[in-house]
Protein backbone atom coordinates (compact mmCIF):
# COMPACT_ATOMS: atom_id res chain seq x y z
CA UNK A 1 0.00 0.00 0.00
CA UNK A 2 1.54 3.25 -0.99
CA UNK A 3 1.42 6.57 0.90
CA UNK A 4 0.64 9.81 -0.87
CA UNK A 5 1.12 13.21 0.45
CA UNK A 6 -1.63 15.17 1.55
CA UNK A 7 -2.58 18.00 -0.26
CA UNK A 8 -2.44 21.36 1.42
CA UNK A 9 -5.35 23.91 1.30
CA UNK A 10 -3.60 26.51 0.17
CA UNK A 11 -1.06 26.79 -2.46
CA UNK A 12 2.41 27.73 -0.85
CA UNK A 13 3.02 29.93 -3.12
CA UNK A 14 -0.10 31.77 -2.93
CA UNK A 15 0.24 32.22 0.43
CA UNK A 16 4.02 33.78 -0.27
CA UNK A 17 2.22 36.30 -2.80
CA UNK A 18 -0.12 37.24 0.15
CA UNK A 19 2.70 37.75 2.82
CA UNK A 20 4.72 39.97 0.45
CA UNK A 21 1.26 42.02 -0.54
CA UNK A 22 0.35 42.57 3.51
CA UNK A 23 3.99 43.41 3.99
CA UNK A 24 3.74 46.04 1.21
CA UNK A 25 0.98 47.07 2.65
CA UNK A 26 2.54 47.69 6.05
CA UNK A 27 5.49 49.61 5.08
CA UNK A 28 3.88 51.85 2.91
CA UNK A 29 1.27 52.79 5.99
CA UNK A 30 4.14 52.71 8.02
CA UNK A 31 5.91 55.49 6.05
CA UNK A 32 3.11 57.65 5.51
CA UNK A 33 2.82 57.64 9.28
CA UNK A 34 6.22 58.72 9.90
CA UNK A 35 5.37 61.61 7.04
CA UNK A 36 2.01 62.66 9.31
CA UNK A 37 4.23 62.53 12.25
CA UNK A 38 7.16 65.33 10.64
CA UNK A 39 3.70 67.22 9.91
CA UNK A 40 2.34 66.81 13.33
CA UNK A 41 5.87 68.12 15.23
CA UNK A 42 6.11 70.63 12.37
CA UNK A 43 2.96 72.35 13.81
CA UNK A 44 3.75 71.45 17.23
CA UNK A 45 6.82 73.54 17.17
CA UNK A 46 5.01 76.43 15.50
CA UNK A 47 2.36 76.46 18.26
CA UNK A 48 4.87 75.86 21.03
CA UNK A 49 8.36 77.34 20.63
CA UNK A 50 10.60 75.56 23.17
CA UNK A 51 14.37 75.09 23.79
CA UNK A 52 13.64 71.06 23.03
CA UNK A 53 11.63 71.95 19.66
CA UNK A 54 14.57 71.71 16.96
CA UNK A 55 15.60 68.56 18.39
CA UNK A 56 12.00 67.17 18.50
CA UNK A 57 11.66 68.20 15.16
CA UNK A 58 14.84 66.55 13.69
CA UNK A 59 14.13 63.45 15.67
CA UNK A 60 10.83 63.23 13.53
CA UNK A 61 12.55 64.01 10.34
CA UNK A 62 15.04 61.10 11.08
CA UNK A 63 12.78 59.03 11.92
CA UNK A 64 10.46 59.34 8.77
CA UNK A 65 13.99 59.36 6.37
CA UNK A 66 14.45 55.62 8.19
CA UNK A 67 10.32 54.35 7.49
CA UNK A 68 10.78 55.71 3.66
CA UNK A 69 14.27 53.89 3.89
CA UNK A 70 12.84 50.66 4.75
CA UNK A 71 10.18 50.91 2.37
CA UNK A 72 12.66 51.40 -0.34
CA UNK A 73 14.96 48.31 1.07
CA UNK A 74 11.87 46.11 1.43
CA UNK A 75 10.46 47.03 -1.79
CA UNK A 76 13.77 46.05 -3.30
CA UNK A 77 14.43 42.57 -1.23
CA UNK A 78 11.09 41.30 -1.68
Amino acid sequence: MQVTPTQSVIDPLILTYILRIGIYILVIFYAIFALVIVRQVTLMTKTLITPVSPIVKAISIIHAGFAIGLAVFIMGTL
